[in-house]
């Protein structure tokens, strides 16, 4: 369980590293009206390092889910199989 939480610390740092990298300055205030089409094409989405990075802590908090079930469900097998033998060693159906 102490390996989970410090997994999840490690990706929690991670992400807010990530988005602290995708954090953008904000542009300086404009004097005049510039039309759309004016504009240059590297500002037509301005929110894609959010998006991106959003979409990275969703799939890594899915992982560590998945980790975490498949880690639980090889502890339940490991009991089972040791509550199988013991079983057979009793000689109990």
């Amino acid at each position: 369980m102490k390996t989970l939480k410090r997994w999840c610390a490690v990706v929690l740092l991670l992400v807010s590293w990530g988005i602290n990298a995708g954090a953008q300055q904000p542009p300086k205030q404009q004097k005049e009206f510039t039309p759309i089409d004016q504009l240059p094409p590297t500002e037509s989405m301005p929110a894609a390092p959010l998006l991106v990075t959003a979409y990275a802590f969703v799939m890594i908090v899915l992982f560590v889910y998945v980790l975490s079930v498949a880690r639980r469900l090889s502890t339940v097998q490991d009991e089972l199989n040791r509550l199988d033998a013991t079983i057979k060693q009793t000689g109990r159906p």
